[in-house]
């Protein structure tokens, strides 16, 4: 059995408690129009491999390794900088960053799941004149877990 939809409710549990974010929208999913000019939501999970860990016949332990996207949008004031939105999604993403590297197995609630560690980021910058500058960082999540 995955463990995929399990880490990622975790994931989702231990960024909406998380200090550093009190004030940012954390979502499951993209909140689309309900979006508001911070905000943090889960993506799609990519690359699950799964691998048995011996060579035998029959039911064998395996390993699962995965990722999870974790999107921060910021949309900055019309008079801000495109400098400045990029500092404050920068800052939201060092938040999810020590929160994944202070507790990697997400509270431990996850049954098999070893850990969780930032595996990339991308930002991707726009200046949009009468809006603001809207920022975009997208981090991939690796997790790693021992499937019976």
């Amino acid at each position: 059995m995955t463990t995929m939809a399990a880490t990622k409710a975790a994931l989702l549990t231990q960024l909406q408690s998380e200090a550093a974010l009190s004030g940012v929208q954390v979502t499951f999913g993209d909140p689309g129009e309900a979006a508001r000019r911070e905000c943090i939501f889960l993506g799609d999970i990519t690359t699950n491999d799964v691998s048995p860990e011996s060579i035998s016949s029959g039911r064998r332990r395996r390993t699962e390794d995965y990722k999870v996207q974790v999107f921060i949008e910021c949309q900055s004031k019309a008079r801000s900088s495109p400098q400045d939105a990029e500092s404050r999604a920068a800052t939201l993403a060092t938040a999810v960053e020590n929160s994944i590297a202070d507790t990697p197995n997400l509270g431990g609630g996850v049954s098999g799941l070893q850990f969780t560690e930032v595996a990339s980021m991308t930002m991707t910058t726009n200046e949009v004149p009468v809006d603001g500058p809207h920022v975009v960082v997208e981090i991939l999540v690796r997790a790693f877990a021992r499937l019976s």
